[in-house]
């Protein structure tokens, strides 16, 4: 109880209630505003649409370039060498009440180049697994590929076999701005869709990953299909891959483009630091181990040029991916190039 005792508690007392109003009114707002939010989201969900694709097929098809370019940014590390993508990576596209999931899978490999080449064990786990999630399977086929371009590899049918009744899958014949003959490419798809081949590609694309020559159309034709489902992601969330992974995985990328056949698979690309400052900017600290004097002299380069290509390439792919300023040094550590050095004095006394 408040007993007013005088013309200053008065006013005391005024002001209190002046400050228990407008807290009524802010709270009132408040709960509009919860509402409305509560309501959209509840209409969102009711309208809700989702589709989940996997991307298959053979090794430097083409895969991650599809799908950077299909969501229209970075997220899917690409390089021109084998073996870019080892492990299933996720990424995300939101266009209105509609989500696609798209899953990045390594190419498809024996059991023998997996032993051969000490490959990870996601190269043989990661595609399957991820077509059993999926709703449609999308099959990559590289139309420059001479050798294999015209026959859809026994891997990949196999794991189509696996696939869910409800699954669907779409054939999507990449690279095509390689081919100049319009004939021999519609003669390839009439032998890729043949019913003794897989008689259940619903839909052929024709692409240029590269270029997004016909990538839209496949966007739209995914939108399209999408089913009324729940999303298995915000509206804000773009992939599955921590920050300092995606980091990881682009700059070695772009190590694996600048270095020359067999020796950027010889280097070790791991995060050391990343922060996000209060502007939404980011610095990211990496470090490349390299096993020899040799190779990290070749990581260098003449000048150091080759490294700071490397680095700005990587940052200007990395500003893309996470679509914010981002400042990016790479170390090489010198202990491995130190001793190496010190062995070769030590051999010469």
């Amino acid at each position: 109880m408040w007993i007013i005792t005088s013309k200053h508690a008065a006013r005391t007392g005024a002001q209190i209630v002046r400050q228990v109003t407008n807290f009524a009114d802010d709270l009132g707002e408040g709960l509009v505003q919860a509402t409305k939010v509560f309501l959209n989201d509840q209409d969102n969900k009711k309208n809700a649409r989702s589709l989940k694709i996997a991307i298959l097929g053979l090794p430097n098809v083409g895969k991650s370039t599809f799908i950077n370019h299909l969501i229209g940014r970075p997220i899917c590390a690409a390089s021109s060498k084998i073996h870019t993508t080892r492990s299933k990576a996720t990424a995300v596209f939101c266009s209105g009440d509609t989500q696609l999931v798209f899953l990045d899978t390594p190419g498809l490999v024996g059991r023998g180049e997996v032993k051969k080449y000490k490959l990870e064990s996601s190269f043989q786990t990661d595609a399957q697994n991820s077509m059993e999630e999926a709703d449609v399977i999308g099959v990559i086929q590289d139309m420059s590929n001479v050798k294999h371009r015209e026959s859809i590899d026994t891997k990949i049918i196999d794991l189509l076999k696996l696939s869910r009744e409800t699954s669907n899958s779409v054939l999507i014949l990449n690279k095509i701005d390689l081919m100049k003959n319009r004939k021999l490419l519609l003669q390839i798809v009439r032998k890729l869709t043949d019913k003794d081949v897989w008689p259940n590609f619903s839909d052929v694309f024709m692409i240029s990953a590269l270029t997004g020559d016909g990538v839209d159309e496949v966007r739209s034709y995914f939108l399209d299909t999408a089913k009324f489902k729940n999303w298995d992601y915000d509206q804000n969330t773009y992939t599955d891959q921590a920050p300092d992974v995606l980091a990881q995985r682009i700059v070695k990328a772009r190590i694996l483009d600048n270095l020359p056949q067999e020796m950027p698979y010889l280097i070790q690309v791991y995060v050391d630091n990343i922060e996000t400052l209060a502007d939404g900017s980011m610095d990211i600290l990496v470090n490349a181990l390299c096993p020899t004097t040799r190779v990290a002299r070749a990581v260098i380069g003449n000048s150091g040029l080759r490294i700071r290509k490397v680095a700005q390439e990587a940052e200007q792919e990395l500003c893309a991916a996470f679509q914010t300023a981002v400042r990016l040094k790479i170390a090489i550590p010198i202990r491995e190039v130190e001793g190496s050095l010190r062995k070769k004095r030590q051999s010469r006394l």
